[in-house]
């Protein structure tokens, strides 16, 4: 719960609390496609991890019970009776007295073995000598122990990363079902705004905001869809956000906070729908350009038209509700 002393996780939580909780639905994608999607479904582990017992180094395997008596001062001899390479998988030939060379990733059966290390044994001919006991399962990766077949992976909300895509693919699960990307409507505003592809002219200002704040969208997982420079019209851009939100699932605007002196967002969101306007400035650095709104059940952020704080706002309210919609497990700008 926001502590009382803390304006932004208040005005964070008040924003979050009315927008609603419903999911926007799910889609099954390729992992190549899922890097930095949300989980729409729990995952569970489709094989034992390691799927079978494999030595995890060059040496030989043996039965523990054949070396219980090794020491420096009685050496035991055993036969080497054949190898098991990478990819095999069983071990012909291990009866009492005898091991099989292996290598790293070499299968190994099941029952009391273990793995002396190459350099730890003296070879001669077909012959090793071991000079101490080994215990059970020395030097080798049993089955499952890492986890069980069933055993949860990660849970719904959950937002997959490079790593996880390592351990998805090492257990041959190749689609994964996660979380439509929320639709994001994108607006600058104000009357000395102009597109970045027109030369600049004094009493300007580029549209650097377009730039940066898709690509922010884009990094929280949603899709940015912009709808252009917006002029210091109120009936004009009412119209064009309603519009936009009827395709969309919410709306960032940057700029038009204060336009001769007035609330113009703030204004904007009320005539646009209900509930209306939320949070309308937070006590903070550049904290009045910040509004928060809802317009029949689609958010709206509109931070400050100035890219260091338009980008500040995105990360502090926009994020986090990017990431409600698609039902992450942890909000982000937490």
């Amino acid at each position: 719960m926001a502590q009382k002393d803390d304006p932004i996780s208040d005005a964070r939580r008040r924003f979050l609390d009315a927008v609603p909780k419903a999911k926007q639905g799910s889609e099954t994608i390729s992992l190549g496609d899922a890097n930095g999607r949300i989980l729409a479904k729990d995952l569970s582990a489709a094989l034992d991890d390691p799927p079978y017992s494999r030595s995890i180094m060059e040496g030989f395997v043996l039965c523990t019970a054949d070396v219980e008596g090794a020491s420096e001062n009685h050496p035991i001899s055993l036969e080497v009776a054949g190898s098991i390479l990478v990819g095999q998988c069983e071990a012909k030939g291990l009866a009492p007295g005898q091991v099989l060379q292996v290598t790293t990733g070499s299968f190994i059966p099941e029952g009391p073995y273990a793995v002396v290390r190459a350099w730890d044994v003296q070879r001669t001919d077909n012959k090793i000598s071991v000079s101490k006991p080994a215990k059970s399962h020395d030097n080798i990766e049993v089955q499952g122990e890492l986890r069980k077949k069933g055993e949860s992976l990660f849970s719904q909300g959950h937002r997959i990363t490079a790593d996880d895509i390592f351990l998805l693919a090492s257990q041959g699960i190749l689609t994964v079902s996660v979380a439509f990307k929320p639709k994001v409507a994108l607006f600058s505003s104000g009357d000395e705004v102009i597109p970045t592809s027109e030369p600049f002219r004094v009493g300007a200002i580029w549209d650097c905001n377009a730039h940066g704040l898709s690509a922010l969208i884009e990094e929280a997982g949603a899709e940015a869809l912009f709808q252009g420079i917006a002029k210091d019209d109120l009936a004009d851009f009412t119209a064009r956000l309603k519009t936009a939100l009827q395709t969309t699932d919410m709306a960032v605007i940057s700029g038009g906070t204060a336009i001769g002196g007035k609330d113009f967002t703030a204004a904007l969101i009320d005539a646009a729908g209900t509930p209306g306007t939320v949070v309308n400035g937070i006590p903070m650095r550049s904290g009045k350009p910040i509004v928060l709104g809802v317009v029949d059940g689609k958010p709206v952020v509109c931070v400050a038209g100035h890219p260091p704080e338009a980008a500040r706002g995105f990360r502090l309210f926009a994020q986090a509700v990017i990431a409600q919609l698609m039902g992450a497990s942890v909000l982000e700008g937490n």
